[in-house]
Formats: structure tokens, sequence, C-alpha cells
């Protein structure tokens, strides 16, 4: 993949943003929500109990990215960030690719790792 791994960290970012200011409706409008029913994302969040908050500025240190060749995809488990926890087990799975030269991030899951 010709992809830096690295320039998806803003959209990525701009997601966790979201999540956290409970915007999943936007979420769902921008289609990053990928096949994920946004209410089965806004349920699993509500159950974890916990405030998502902004990913820390050192993130791509946390992420596991995994480059799919043969569908030019970039893979990536993404650990999110609560304010009681710092660090939390909640972990987001995101594709992220190029679509008509544009980079795209897809949700994929969001489980408790």
């Amino acid at each position: 993949m010709d992809i830096d791994k690295y320039s998806f960290l803003p959209l990525i970012r701009e997601i966790a943003i979201d999540l956290s200011c409970g915007n999943y409706e936007k979420i769902r409008q921008d289609r990053r929500n990928g096949r994920v029913d946004m209410r089965d994302l806004q349920r699993v969040i509500e159950e974890y109990g916990r405030t998502i908050v902004p990913l820390p500025d050192n993130i791509a240190d946390f992420i596991d990215f995994y480059t799919i060749d043969n569908e030019d995809r970039l893979d990536m488990y993404i650990p999110l960030w609560t304010k009681e926890e710092k660090r939390s087990d909640l972990t987001l799975f995101i594709s992220g690719y190029r679509k008509s030269n544009e980079l795209v991030v897809e949700i994929n899951d969001l489980r408790v790792l």
C-alpha cells in the first residue's frame, strides 16, 4: 500500500472526538460507520460505562496497523481513552483506504478487548 499509515491519524482523531461528544448521527451521515449500526456502537459505549475522551498526542504508539495489500487497505486497532481510565479496553477497529484520491476511514467494530 502506498498510503502512509500516519496520514490516517487526523481522521482517527476526528472519530474519537465525535464518539466522545456523542455525535453518532454525524458519523452515520459521513458514512464513517461502514456497516456498523450506530445504535449498536452507542450501546457498546453506554454499556462500557465510562466517559470517552479525545485521543492522546502519541496515539500512533498504541495503534496496531495491518496492511491488506490485495485490497489496498489498512486495518487499524485503536484503543480508546476514557476520563476514568486513560487507555481503556474499548478498542475501535477501523479500515482506511483511498477513494477517488481521498483518504477514507470506516468503522468495522467496537469491542472490549
